[in-house]
């Protein structure tokens, strides 16, 4: 085994749009080396179909899309996070345009605005139809490379401190060789946590593994009962293959059942209603044993505006009506983090979907995410020109305990969709939370990165377990079938975790 130490001024986990967007910022003035597992494109920034939502039209202001998001959000969103992010959008849109990104204009340069669930205005901006993600990575790869040390296929196992500062990371690389690399500042920026559930749109990376290293670090963690199951994934015989955007459905594609009744006939805002809607009601169909189908022959140039979801149609076979199921797709909680990333823990920001800075509340609008990572990720860099930090001299690992080993990522999943799925009840929860106790409870570390993939979804899973568990109420994402109405007293509740709560028993 081999062990080496590096040195830097700036550590960023993860290599999604929120930490390419740091790296941009910074990278031509500071030392920044950024990890990712796997390679460039293996993000769900990469994966994202879905666009940039932002207000930029006459008609439109941030004003209603900050209204809109609250409402999406089901009034448990951060007011003036939320404002922040909003407000921000249109210099957001222009300064990827600088930056290369091509974004997709009509025959006079406009940029087109498409709409998506629970948008009141057309306020969406794409680039390569439903490939956003991928020209948003490429395009910001390119220009970060030249400037930044990439370590790909290098897992980080833990963060180190001293004196109660981040100060640097463990790594292990696919050789089995374990580095040390230490730097003034550590952001996190590692995205979700949706291989929890066994049908996700998340890439395989997405363990959560971003929660769990903050956790041990001492970060606070809050909202984790909150995760979003987007409505419709490609359903085949053997589980999902693929997300379809929503933004179909924005160009006239309509939910029907098999005898081809529409099935959201009765919302005000038809198939547009929010994510958490839909896929309640998709998945209170599928779970009586009938299909449920996204009908895309209202959609005009479907190959054109869509290829990703031509793509599908072209592989599985189908023309007009294709099968869809809900799948895990976005933690709305994580590590608690101001706009520019700063946690409770010196040296250790957080940002993208990893971090929670309240403007996703109870359940994401849709095309927030890639709007977060942009306007956040530029914050998060800004404050680090400003206040680089120095490194420290004689960092020293966590005391973490040897573990056995950690449920299997099979049986993770299975509990995790029995209990904590599009429905919950009070039994199932119960189960999982005590299925989960001993990671919830332990630090458990290995140097083997498979192990401690599984020791973090476990430790993840159970933070979400407990919080649903305890939540009692349903709002946005989180419904629970024994408390299937809002409760108000619960409206600006918090549910929080961190490892000195969990040792002092709360």
């Amino acid at each position: 085994m081999v062990v080496r130490k590096d040195v830097f001024d700036v550590l960023i986990i993860g290599s999604g749009l929120a930490g390419l967007v740091v790296a941009e910022t910074i990278g031509r003035h500071l030392d920044v080396g950024i990890f990712s597992k796997g390679e460039t494109t293996d993000t769900n920034s990469y994966r994202a179909q879905g666009g940039v939502a932002a207000a930029i039209t006459k008609e439109d202001c941030w004003e209603n899309h900050w209204r809109d998001t609250l409402e999406a959000g089901h009034a448990h969103n951060d007011l003036d996070n939320t404002a922040t992010m909003t407000k921000a959008g249109r210099d957001a849109i222009q300064m990827l345009v600088e930056w290369g990104v091509l974004f997709d204009r009509d025959e006079r340069s406009h940029l087109k605005l498409g709409k998506e669930g629970a948008h009141d205005y057309p306020r969406i901006v794409h680039a390569g139809g439903d490939r956003t993600g991928a020209a948003l990575i490429h395009t910001l790869h390119k220009r970060v490379r030249k400037h930044v040390q990439f370590f790909n296929e290098e897992t980080v196992l833990s963060i180190l401190k001293e004196k109660g500062n981040c100060v640097g990371v463990k790594t292990v690389n696919k050789q089995g060789n374990i580095h040390f690399r230490y730097g003034a500042h550590i952001v996190l920026a590692t995205g979700g946590g949706g291989q929890l559930f066994s049908q996700t749109t998340n890439q395989p990376f997405a363990t959560g593994d971003g929660y769990a290293l903050a956790y041990r670090a001492g970060a606070i963690l809050r909202d984790m009962e909150f995760v979003q199951f987007h409505p419709t994934l490609f359903a085949t015989e053997t589980g999902t293959a693929g997300l379809i955007t929503e933004a179909v459905r924005g160009a006239g594609a309509r939910l029907v059942t098999a005898d081809n009744v529409r099935l959201m006939a009765n919302h005000p805002k038809g198939d547009l209603a929010g994510r958490d809607v839909v896929a309640r009601a998709i998945h209170s169909v599928r779970r009586h044993g009938e299909d449920v189908f996204l009908d895309v022959t209202p959609v005009l140039n479907l190959a054109e505006r869509f290829p990703g979801v031509a793509s599908l149609c072209k592989t599985y076979g189908y023309t007009s009506r294709l099968p869809v199921a809900p799948g895990a797709h976005f933690v709305m909680g994580g590590v608690v983090a101001m706009p520019d990333g700063e946690t409770n823990v010196p040296g250790l920001s957080a940002v993208g979907e990893v971090a929670s800075t309240g403007v996703h509340g109870a359940n994401r609008l849709a095309s927030n995410s890639l709007l977060e990572a942009v306007v956040f990720g530029r914050s998060v860099g800004r404050k680090l020109l400003e206040r680089p930090g120095k490194v420290f001299g004689n960092p020293v690992e966590q005391s973490l305990q040897k573990s056995p080993l950690p449920p299997t990522k099979f049986e993770i999943r299975q509990v995790m969709d029995e209990a904590c799925g599009v429905t919950r009840d009070e039994q199932t929860l119960r189960e999982a939370s005590d299925f989960f106790r001993l990671s919830f409870q332990s630090s458990y570390e290995s140097d083997d990165p498979e192990i401690q993939e599984r020791h973090n979804m476990s430790l993840v899973a159970g933070m979400i377990a407990n919080a649903a568990l305890k939540r009692t109420e349903s709002r946005g994402s989180h419904y629970r079938e024994d408390h299937p109405v809002k409760d108000a007293s619960w409206q600006d509740v918090s549910l929080t975790w961190s490892i000195k709560q969990t040792k002092e028993g709360n």
